[in-house]
């Protein structure tokens, strides 16, 4: 019964362990897909930040990457941004000006629109009919200053005061009125809460930025390799231009993700270090108990050695079994969800409707070792 009970412990701590880094796995992967999907994998702007004048011939040799399948002028700025109906609420907000032709190629912006039409095209620019521009605000935003489709918001820029021909000290405010077109959301906070997108030519008219842009996103066909591309892409265009990929945008947040996966996995591991004590036990109990079977093997010959292994031995096939039935116990569990979605969770509160789980082969190698490792090491002492 006591060695059943030690394989079923080890049973419970590998699968758990398996499972949760599993489910870890998964939300990092959402939680990457969404952030990156709003976001360019590569981004190129000045290093000054400045206008970026010839834009145009740097798009058509980025095109011509082998890597790159998306490339996209974006023009990036900061703005106030009011509520026609009651203008005391205001906020400040990071505003995109997009080009809604190449824009999708970049971003998930679509998957995301709220009240879009069916194939999700992005309702930008001069509504003629209604003379007025349209914005698309992130839904928190738009909660936050009690917009939605059809109403009007003001966006107030700042630019120099130009009297007689010289530029005074000081700022005068200029105030833009748009419609709003759309909702978008993302699951991503920060997008939701702050972020609006206009057509690309008004945010160069309300910026006064003339033809050009502050930045180029960039998709990449294999997000993993962008951190590569960067450095041909720095090769290829180097000084005025700073690029930065998908892993220095959000550099403490993956950092954060990674920390945390291996925090659960140290605190989990308690189980399986649990359970090989368990079989220490066992073993101890085990050789007191046979000590006179022990002494009848010594006297017909048998060597310390052999004896030494046949307990050792008995310790790594329970810590074995163990953590063959937990790994296949995990796989099991973790397909059925990916399969069925088992356990569903609100989507209203997060971001998705289901629990995520993405199974990674090192994971399960990792574990199944680290298992094995320590039930033979506790196999030794009583040997």
């Amino acid at each position: 019964v006591i060695a059943y009970m030690a394989v079923g412990g080890v049973i419970l701590g590998v699968a758990a362990l398996v499972i949760i880094l599993s489910v870890t796995n998964g939300f990092a992967g959402e939680i990457k897909s969404r952030l990156i999907g709003m976001n360019a994998h590569v981004n190129i702007r000045r290093f000054d930040g400045g206008p970026i004048e010839d834009w145009r011939p740097l798009i058509e040799k980025l095109q011509g990457f082998a890597e790159v399948v998306g490339v996209a002028p974006v023009v990036d700025s900061k703005v106030i941004i009011a509520s026609l109906r009651d203008r005391s609420r205001v906020d400040g907000i990071p505003i995109w000006g997009i080009d809604p032709e190449t824009f999708p190629a970049v971003s998930d912006l679509p998957k995301h629109l709220q009240y879009a039409n069916p194939e999700g095209e992005i309702l930008l620019g001069e509504l003629e009919e209604l003379n007025k521009r349209g914005i698309i605000l992130g839904e928190h935003l738009a909660r936050r200053l009690q917009v939605g489709p059809g109403f009007d918001v003001l966006l107030v820029t700042v630019r120099n005061l130009d009297v007689d021909g010289a530029v005074m000290d000081g700022l005068a405010p200029r105030p833009w009125s748009f419609l709003v077109t759309d909702h978008f959301e993302s699951g991503m906070y920060q997008y939701d809460d702050n972020y609006a997108f206009i057509h690309i030519e008004d945010a160069q008219r309300i910026l006064e930025l003339g033809d050009a842009i502050t930045d180029i996103h960039i998709h990449v066909e294999d997000i993993q390799r962008a951190p590569e591309i960067r450095v041909l892409l720095v090769e290829e265009f180097g000084y005025p231009y700073s690029v930065r990929d998908w892993t220095q945008l959000f550099p403490e947040f993956f950092r954060w993700i990674e920390l945390e996966k291996w925090a659960i996995f140290l605190a989990l591991s308690l189980i399986v270090l649990v359970a090989a004590f368990n079989i220490m036990s066992i073993l101890v109990m085990s050789v007191l108990i046979k000590t006179p079977e022990i002494g009848i093997l010594r006297t017909i010959g048998c060597t310390v050695g052999e004896i030494y292994r046949i307990f050792v031995y008995q310790g790594l096939a329970i810590g074995g079994i163990g953590t063959l039935l937990g790994c296949l116990i995990g796989f099991g569990l973790c397909f059925a969800q990916q399969s069925f979605d088992l356990i569903a969770i609100p989507g209203d509160v997060y971001f998705i409707s289901s629990l995520p789980v993405d199974m990674e082969v090192l994971d399960f190698a990792l574990v199944a070792l680290i298992s094995v490792i320590v039930c033979l090491a506790t196999s030794i002492y009583p040997a």
